[in-house]
């Protein structure tokens, strides 16, 4: 059955702040300005999200979709932005953090090319002292690489312009939305970032439900808001350069989590997964796990959405812990 997406722009905001990226590459051109500033807009998934993909592409009307044996991209580098309808859900893209900052970035330069800026030495230098950094600690650009390019450009390098690009952001006029639909906003980060699943503990009778969103740690700051949005739920700092919004609580889930999204469905597996960890929220609420029917009830109901963690098969759970006869 022919799944229906409801793609809103929100979502789309909370979709691209957790997997999505904005990018101004620097091509190398023989005429003209030797360099060519590219804006590029990104979001990347696991393959099994491609007929998502294929649908937010279809919506969007603009861009292409790459695959490889793991992963689906979709890749927008037009900055044609007028045409159609298609590039306006990135002008409404409220990112959060330092994407926030990126995409503020992007949209300048976007606008930039626009006016045909890019065409002449002074407005490519411009182009590249804003937008050059705008991923620094994602990237392996640096101001030794800026100067080369400089150089291409056949100017003295001043550095001193680089380290203004905060400044120079603050000063252009921007603004959050007014009303930000944050449950669409949130949605798109679960959809992105979040993992609903469940865990049996193998050395005793033990199982956890999880609601956990990871993202690194420059937006902790989202995950921190997820705190008071949902009223409940710790944010960790990961040694991996990363942090872990995370809610283990059964009361916390089911009185909390589920009210929220209640009415709201996930474009991705997530909505398969968010329906069984709060069968098995409910099942645990209301019987336990103590039974060996009731244990092997919330088994069968949840132990193969993550069979890729689990250090026991299936069968080899059920012998250790349910009583044969």
């Amino acid at each position: 059955m022919k799944k229906n997406y409801i793609f809103t722009g929100d979502w789309i905001s909370g979709f691209t702040q957790s997997d999505g990226s904005f990018v101004v590459s620097f091509l190398k051109q023989q005429k003209g300005v030797p360099i060519r500033p590219q804006p590029v807009f990104n979001i990347t998934q696991s393959i099994v999200e491609l007929e998502m993909f294929k649908a937010l592409h279809k919506h969007l009307g603009i861009g292409k979709i790459y695959t490889n044996r793991k992963n689906v991209v979709f890749v927008v580098k037009s900055y044609r932005w007028n045409s159609r309808r298609n590039i306006t859900f990135i002008w409404k893209t409220s990112c959060k953090g330092w994407k926030f900052l990126a995409y503020t970035i992007f949209k300048e330069v976007s606008l930039m090319i626009k006016e045909k800026k890019h065409l002449t030495i002074e407005g490519t230098l411009q182009i590249l002292n804003l937008a050059y950094l705008m991923n620094k600690d994602t990237s392996l650009r640096n101001e030794e690489s800026l100067k080369l390019l400089h150089s291409k450009l056949n100017l003295k390098s001043n550095i001193s312009n680089s380290a203004s690009i905060g400044k120079q952001t603050k000063q252009t006029k921007q603004t959050k939305r007014a009303s930000l639909e944050l449950l669409e906003f949130v949605r798109g980060v679960v959809d992105g970032d979040g993992s609903f699943n469940i865990s049996f503990a193998t050395t005793r009778k033990r199982i956890v439900a999880n609601f956990t969103v990871v993202t690194e740690i420059s937006s902790i700051s989202i995950l921190n808001q997820l705190v008071d949005f949902f009223k409940c739920g710790t944010v960790y700092k990961l040694p991996s350069a990363a942090a872990r919004y995370q809610v283990q609580s059964i009361d916390d889930i089911l009185e909390k989590i589920l009210p929220i999204f209640i009415n709201t469905k996930f474009n991705t597996k997530k909505q398969e997964r968010f329906e069984i960890v709060i069968k098995v929220c409910r099942l645990i609420k209301n019987s336990g796990y103590a039974n060996d029917a009731d244990l092997k009830s919330i088994v069968e109901l949840a132990w193969d959405m993550n069979t890729s963690r689990r250090k026991l098969s299936k069968e080899e759970y059920l012998n250790k812990f349910i009583k044969t006869n």
